[in-house]
C-alpha cells in the first residue's frame, strides 16, 4: 500500500501541535523538532537518516545534564540548611527514571506515539530530557528552568512525600545496594501470635552477602519489621562504611 504524502504531512501537524502544547510555546525550529521528536519515532523515516536518532540522543544527554543543575537549585534555594548528601538523595528520587516516565506520562507526553505500542517505559523519561535538552537551545537557561518549574516541580512533584520516602531505612537500604550491586534479601514472617491480646508479632530478616550484613527485625506487621531489620543494617552500614557512603 502506497503511502499518502498529504495524510503523513497531516499526522506531522498534528503531532507538532501536541509537542507545542507539551512545550508551552511556539519554537522556532520546528524542522529540527519534527526531526528528532517525529521521524525519530517512525521506523520508514528513521531508517533514511540515521542522524535522527543521533540528535535525539544528545539532546537526552544535554537534558539530562541540565534537568539536573535545575533540580539541584531549586533544591539549594529550597532547603538551604540541608546538607549536600541530604540534596543529593532528593534529587535522585526526582529525577529516577520511575519518577520522570510518570511525569512523561502526565506531561501527555504519550500522544505524540499516536497510541502506538510503547516498548518501555523508559521512552517516555528519555524523551522527556531529550524535550529539556530541545528547550536548552532553544529558550536558553532561564526559559528551561521556568518550564521545569511550572511543569514539573509546581504540579507532579511532592517533596514533604519524597522526604519522607527518603527517611525511610527500608528504601535507603534498598537504594544503597542497589548503588553498590550488592543483593539484597528480606524474608519475613508470623514469630508468634498472642490470641489473648490479638496481636501478631513479624519477624523480618535482612541479608546482604556480599558485605556480611544479617539483620533482623520484629514487629506488629510486615512493613514495620522490615522497617526494624533495615534500621539495624543502616546502623551497620553507617559504622562499618562511614567513609564511602
Amino acid at each position: 500500500m502506497l503511502s499518502n504524502p498529504l495524510f503523513e504531512k497531516d499526522i506531522d501537524s498534528i503531532l507538532v501541535k501536541k509537542l507545542i502544547k507539551i512545550l508551552g510555546f511556539c519554537p522556532k525550529n520546528t524542522k529540527f523538532l519534527k526531526e528528532v521528536f517525529i521521524y525519530n519515532f517512525s521506523t520508514k523515516r528513521k531508517n533514511l537518516n540515521q542522524n535522527y536518532s543521533i540528535s535525539f540522543q544528545r539532546l537526552e544527554f544535554l537534558g539530562d545534564s541540565v534537568l539536573n543543575t535545575i533540580i539541584s537549585h531549586f533544591l539549594c534555594e529550597k532547603f538551604p540548611k540541608k546538607k549536600e548528601g541530604e540534596l543529593t538523595q532528593i534529587r535522585s528520587k526526582i529525577v529516577c527514571r520511575k519518577n520522570l516516565n510518570k511525569i512523561s506520562r502526565k506531561l501527555t507526553i504519550t500522544d505524540i506515539f499516536l497510541n502506538k505500542p510503547i516498548i518501555s517505559d523508559n521512552i517516555l523519561g528519555n524523551t522527556l530530557e531529550a524535550l529539556i535538552g530541545f528547550i536548552y537551545l532553544e529558550i536558553g537557561y532561564q526559559g528551561c528552568k521556568n518550564f521545569v518549574y511550572q511543569k514539573i516541580l509546581q504540579f507532579h512533584i511532592n517533596i514533604v512525600k519524597l522526604q519522607s520516602e527518603i527517611f525511610s531505612y527500608k528504601v535507603w537500604i534498598m537504594e544503597w545496594s542497589q548503588k553498590n550491586k550488592f543483593t539484597i534479601n528480606f524474608k519475613t514472617f508470623r514469630e508468634k501470635e498472642e490470641k489473648d491480646k490479638n496481636i501478631i508479632i513479624y519477624l523480618s530478616e535482612l541479608t546482604i552477602l556480599e558485605c556480611g550484613i544479617q539483620t533482623e527485625g520484629r514487629g506488629t506487621s510486615k512493613k514495620k519489621s522490615e522497617e526494624l531489620s533495615a534500621k539495624a543494617a543502616y546502623f551497620f552500614v553507617q559504622k562499618k562504611y562511614s567513609k564511602t557512603t
